[in-house]
């Protein structure tokens, strides 16, 4: 059976500019650079270090945030980042 974690990363609708930035998924330190919405990794059962960021201004890792998940066999794990308005605090990351 196929385990995956789908992770929807999504920011406030006001602050429009980071339609020019893309937000970078890291799973135990691996980056997959992404689009804002929604992307699903195919992954075996394990412990995962999930940390969701974006590139802006002079920040590498701005809205940087990590969360640890363990992930069964056959589970599909929900994770949602939600950057708040305010570009200098952490994003919001949550198991759904």
């Amino acid at each position: 059976m196929n385990s995956s974690i789908e992770i929807k990363t999504e920011f406030f609708p006001m602050a429009w500019f980071l339609h020019f930035v893309s937000p970078v998924i890291e799973l135990n330190g691996q980056k997959y650079p992404s689009k804002w919405g929604v992307r699903t990794f195919d992954l075996a059962p394990g412990d995962y270090s999930v940390k969701v960021y974006f590139p802006y201004m002079f920040q590498k890792e701005c809205g940087a945030n990590t969360i640890q998940v363990n992930l069964a066999e056959g589970q599909k794990l929900r994770i949602n980042y939600n950057m708040p308005p305010w570009m200098f605090s952490k994003g919001d990351l949550r198991v759904v």
